[in-house]
């Protein structure tokens, strides 16, 4: 019994002898060698970025719906059944907002916290408050009242339940975030390396903070003129200017991948998403947008729209290119674009024999978007030189020479054209500037009796330029109120959960569960109803 007893003895201080000596082996084992404990700020800055247009499933509802609104694209499944008909799903709703806030929202809070009083750090630290502002109001422009003071404190804070706040709050410190950050930012410190829309140039991430805030301004100036005034003002006095040519857009480039892994950002998602899943994409033009650019003889009508056979399945960039031999013919209203509200499938478009495929073509006379869009290297948009001269140009339309830019509003709507035609070299379409001049002459600036006139104009470019943007397009036609679009139901359309163009999107359904008390704080600033057709804030 004796020597049981040792042996056990023996036995257990063994145990503890081994244990003790093999602590630090075993945390050895336990801890995984590919992740860090502290993740470099530069690298998530790069992941927020990459993510901004890689992410597919936080833009989805950016083609599904929104395209569909403003009536860039119609007659696929998707942006006609929920931009078109005006379909509500939650699945739709919840994606942009829980990738959004998950993601981009988490990782530069996260980054901006850590990086607080750390002069190592102190231009990351800048930018980041930057892109933290450009997210955030992608998401308060299309749900409205949101989390935002509080919100990605979930970790730092233990806040799983941020309260929601006021968008005329929102936008008071998205003016604020943007000038104290560019203010802040100084070439003396530390060099930004993961930064892929400028390389960690601080000048232009200045005039990109300044032009950011020229379109935050001027998006108020239905509830509040005198601040859009006050705040343009400043802005044009400051000594940082705005993007000041189109090498400056504030672009990311992507990589040519073809790739529906959540996981790949290294890819335009947007553009992804306009191919499709099928062996041939189905996403096409809006006959709004193509009458728009036919009445105006712009040079993006078959920039934007191509007609294609639908040949090579599963390679849509060997499809063939009927667009000329239908121009060529003199009809061109064999050209049969998509109306609001209906499929591609309806109304069966007449259709012509073709001499080049020796087939008849029906289908494929409705446009589709080009396939200069449709690469995985396409850029991510997310302010231009053009919007900037136009932005500038209805200011000064607006509040005459209180706004001193250098140059009168005709040369900002110039400036604004020409713009809009050389950003899209990014894509591989070079417009020959005697086309570029004759598309000014045949649509001037209005004279300065016309200012409603100007302000039409001016935003029908806008909302041109925005076709491959759609967010900053609808948040533009809310804003504007031009073009001057008609809901699907004026077409003949049949609409499901509206009558008429709904102007924002519906809050997902898990924050009544996940954040009750902020979900009905919001709900009752609505009117008691997550009601799509009431405007936020600014969209008076």
């Amino acid at each position: 019994m004796k020597n049981k007893n040792r042996l056990k003895h023996l036995f257990i201080y063994a145990i503890i002898v081994l244990l003790g000596s093999a602590c630090t082996d075993f945390e050895e084992m336990n801890t995984d060698p590919s992740k860090s404990p502290s993740i470099d700020p530069n690298v998530q800055l790069t992941l927020c970025q990459l993510q901004t247009w890689g992410n597919w499933r936080g833009s989805q509802s950016f083609t599904f719906y929104l395209s569909g609104f403003v009536q860039y694209q119609q007659g696929d499944w998707n942006s006609t059944s929920f931009g078109g008909q005006y379909r509500k799903s939650n699945n739709e709703f919840l994606q942009t907002w829980e990738e959004l806030y998950g993601k981009q929202i988490k990782n530069l809070v996260d980054i901006i916290h850590r990086t607080e009083g750390d002069e190592s750090k102190h231009n990351v630290r800048q930018i980041s408050r930057i892109m933290k502002v450009y997210i955030f109001s992608i998401l308060t422009d299309l749900y409205g009242d949101l989390p935002y003071f509080d919100a990605g404190q979930g970790y730092i804070g233990n806040n799983v339940k941020p309260k929601y706040d006021a968008q005329e709050d929102i936008y008071n410190d998205f003016i604020n975030e943007l000038q104290e950050a560019s203010e802040a930012l100084d070439e003396d410190k530390d060099r930004v390396t993961g930064d892929l829309i400028y390389s960690g140039n601080i000048s232009k991430w200045q005039r990109l903070a300044n032009s950011l805030s020229l379109r935050y301004a001027m998006r108020l100036i239905k509830v509040d003129p005198e601040k859009t005034k006050q705040e343009v003002i400043r802005l044009t006095m400051n000594d940082y200017g705005f993007i000041q040519s189109q090498s400056e857009d504030a672009v990311i480039n992507y990589s040519d991948i073809y790739d529906w892994d959540i996981a790949e950002v290294r890819r335009n998602a947007l553009s992804q998403m306009w191919r499709g899943r099928e062996p041939y994409p189905t996403v096409y033009i809006c006959r709004t947008l193509w009458d728009m650019l036919k009445s105006k003889n712009d040079p993006r009508l078959y920039i934007y729209g191509r007609c294609y056979d639908e040949s090579s399945p599963n390679n849509p960039f060997n499809r063939i290119d009927l667009t000329e031999e239908i121009i060529s013919m003199g009809d061109l209203s064999k050209f049969q674009a998509c109306k609001p509200g209906f499929y591609w499938w309806d109304e069966w478009p007449s259709g012509y024999w073709s001499n080049s495929t020796q087939k008849w073509q029906d289908k494929a006379t409705r446009p589709q978007i080009n396939n200069a869009f449709l690469k995985g290297s396409t850029p991510g948009i997310i302010m231009t030189y053009s919007e900037t001269q136009f932005l500038l140009c209805e200011a000064k339309t607006r509040f005459g020479a209180e706004i001193v830019t250098g140059g009168i509003a005709g040369m900002h709507y110039k400036n604004g054209i020409n713009g809009a035609f050389d950003m899209l070299s990014r894509y591989g379409i070079n417009v020959p500037k005697e086309d570029i001049d004759i598309y000014i002459s045949e649509n001037p600036f209005p004279g300065s009796s016309l200012p409603e006139e100007r302000l039409r104009v001016i935003n029908e470019e806008l909302w041109i330029l925005h076709f491959n943007n759609s967010p900053e397009g609808y948040a533009n036609w809310r804003r504007s109120g031009y073009p001057e679009l008609k809901s699907s139901t004026h077409f003949g359309a049949i609409t499901i959960d509206s009558r008429e163009i709904p102007r924002r999107l519906c809050y997902p359904l898990f924050e009544s569960s996940y954040n009750p008390e902020g979900y009905a704080w919001a709900i009752e600033r609505l009117g008691g109803t997550d009601n799509w057709n009431k405007g936020v804030w600014w969209d008076k």
